[in-house]
């Protein structure tokens, strides 16, 4: 694993090089930002570099503790990610408290080299969990660093936050992306940079845009199209979301087409990531009000239906369109004119 094959931050990858290299390496980290910019790929990278025997700014690829971190078997790095109740891994679980337990375990044995904890999607643990975890965060063990990677960084104890050493993923540039489509995926620069604008700075929201598996464009088109007083519409489209395996992901696109409305009601429709966005925000009665209030609600519905909260998605999904669609005379709503 080498830090040359993670795409943008050289700031913030540099700070951890450094680190390194001057034996100032925190006892904890948290890694936030936006899913998808290469957040749990940058804590893998440094993990592997923290237990190279050759680290000049770049892990060496060949020692013993390299070939073991590449391979994924390597006694120093532990994983949590949320699961379901069957313990399976699944961006919608949680962190439970006996998988905490089972680390604070481990974390008690010396080790040669760095005990290197990822704790992924660390806003799902369970307040019983994360209440566990501050106790080791408080007291690292000698020897561990633990890493926290999250796309929801507000949504952790503000204890937690404060005992972190921060460090900020921002989106990746649409040219860096467009590059990596196109470079390594093989896509036409046009179709790429097209995929690079849709996706809000995330390679993981481009490669689904690829295959577009959980039918987000349709179902953001439906959307679109809906207008007022269209109640079986906007009931189907409900039950059609609460039943993608990309919820989370067509929220998102909802929101980015909430915020194309407000930036083309302020004249810059250039920016709109739709261009349909700015004919829609060239209607009477538009205001940049009224698409940040239903950014906001899109965002509330996101949040209710993950984990802890885990409101009915499908009811939740009811009550969001309704709300989009019925949202007065001066509303962005879909389809409204």
């Amino acid at each position: 694993m080498s830090f040359k094959n993670i795409l943008g931050h050289e700031k913030e990858l540099n700070i951890l090089k450094n680190a390194i290299s001057c034996g100032k390496v925190a006892h904890s980290f948290l890694f936030s930002g936006p899913a998808g910019v290469g957040k749990k790929l940058t804590a893998r990278t440094f993990a592997g570099a923290l237990n190279c025997r050759d680290f000049k700014g770049e892990a060496c690829g060949s020692c013993r503790d390299c070939r073991m971190m590449e391979a994924g078997n390597h006694p120093n790095l532990q994983i949590i990610c949320p699961t379901d109740k069957d313990g399976d891994e699944s961006p919608e679980g949680l962190i439970r408290i006996d998988r905490i337990r089972e680390i604070q375990n481990a974390l008690r044995f010396k080790a040669d080299g760095k005990k290197a904890v990822i704790v992924d999607g660390a806003d799902r643990m369970q307040p019983a969990a994360a209440n566990a975890f501050l106790k080791t965060l408080e007291e690292p063990p000698e020897g561990s660093v633990i890493i926290l990677v999250s796309a929801h960084a507000t949504e952790l104890l503000p204890t937690i936050l404060s005992r972190c050493r921060k460090i900020n993923f921002r989106p990746l540039p649409e040219g860096v992306i467009a590059d990596y489509l196109s470079g390594r995926k093989g896509l036409n620069r046009d179709h790429a940079e097209m995929i690079a604008r849709q996706s809000c700075g995330s390679i993981s929201t481009a490669l689904r845009s690829l295959d577009d598996a959980g039918g987000r464009k349709e179902l953001l088109e439906r959307f679109i199209r809906l207008t007022p007083g269209d109640v079986d519409g906007a009931l189907g489209l409900a039950e059609d979301l609460s039943r993608s395996d990309d919820l989370e992901g067509i929220l998102e696109s909802i929101k980015v087409w909430y915020r194309d409305l407000a930036v083309s009601t302020l004249g810059e429709a250039r920016l709109a990531v739709n261009p349909v966005a700015a004919e829609f925000a060239a209607r009477e009665d538009r205001r940049f009000q009224a698409p940040w209030d239903f950014f906001s609600l899109v965002e509330g519905a996101r949040r209710d239906i993950m984990p802890p909260r885990y409101a009915n998605k499908q009811l939740t999904m009811e009550a969001l369109i309704l709300r989009l669609i019925e949202g007065g005379p001066a509303s962005m709503g879909p389809g409204r004119s």
